[in-house]
């Protein structure tokens, strides 16, 4: 299980929903090319808002345009990191800084590799995903999609994927995600209790030893193996893979595994495999 840190978060903190756009899904390799945030209370009454293009100093694959429309032309005219992530960071100072993203683990990763490659220091401010807090509030839903979930709950008619429309949808699904919840003592319990991540050098999620001691006995070996997964089309649900390959990648563990229900080759982040145990 995740570690559970001290109590950070307050009545009194502010909340930043935050997002990038980005040239791909590497942070290693790629550059972010739009960054965006929502402050607000913890009653959701917006304070201010943070919305940048950014020049990548390099061409925006078309696979990445495909997804977010942002195009060479509209960033050419437009400062690089240097001038903007000096900006977002100023944006979200304060000590009860508290932010808010979908998958955060992404966006970290890109907003780390810009600030190292860049030598700026990044703050140490509380980070949540909106995703664990979304399967903690409602669990069992058959898809966390950020834009699907907003959908389900009527938090939103029609989304573009942009960096500034997509933090205004977690900043929506966060207050409906407190509304649940009955007392604000229990909202800031439910808050606490969720793993908190942070800015600077790489992120590392470990996984849970014994499922991870599994898995690599597993891989290559053609052992079945069931596994309960909280993602993906059947959270909750046990299913049955062969394990193909572990790997990490931006210090998050992954399991390529053949899916027998589905009889395709899926990947699951190991961290939210909460069984795992060889088939008999």
């Amino acid at each position: 299980n995740l570690p559970i840190f001290a109590e950070m978060i307050t009545a009194q903190s502010t909340f930043i929903a935050f997002d990038t756009e980005t040239t791909g899904l590497s942070a290693v390799d790629g550059r972010i090319v739009e960054i965006s945030a929502i402050k607000f209370d913890l009653s959701g009454t917006e304070l201010d808002r943070f919305d940048r293009l950014v020049n990548p100093r390099m061409l925006i694959p078309p696979r990445a345009m495909a997804v977010h429309h942002i195009t060479d032309a509209m960033v050419a005219v437009e400062p690089d990191i240097t001038e903007i992530l000096p900006l977002f960071l100023k944006f979200i100072a304060g000590e009860d800084t508290i932010l808010i993203a979908q998958n955060a683990i992404f966006d970290i990763g890109f907003v780390n590799h810009e600030g190292l490659r860049n030598e700026i220091k990044l703050p140490r401010h509380t980070i949540i995903d909106q995703i664990e807090l979304t399967r903690k509030v409602f669990p069992g839903l058959p898809t966390y999609s950020l834009e699907r979930v907003c959908r389900r709950f009527d938090l939103v008619e029609t989304q573009t994927h942009r960096a500034l429309g997509d933090s205004i949808l977690v900043q929506k699904l966060f207050g409906h995600c407190l509304a649940q919840i009955e007392t604000e003592k229990q909202k800031l319990e439910t808050l606490n209790g969720l793993y908190h991540y942070k800015f600077g050098g790489p992120i590392i999620v470990e996984p849970d030893e014994a499922v991870m001691e599994t898995i690599n006995s597993a891989v290559g070996t053609g052992l079945l193996l069931e596994i309960v997964y909280q993602g993906g089309s059947l959270p909750g649900r046990p299913r049955q893979v062969v394990p193909i390959s572990a790997f990490e990648r931006d210090g998050v563990y992954y399991l390529n595994a053949k899916c027998m229900i589905s009889n395709s080759n899926k990947r699951f982040r190991v961290d939210r495999i909460e069984k795992c145990k060889p088939v008999a």
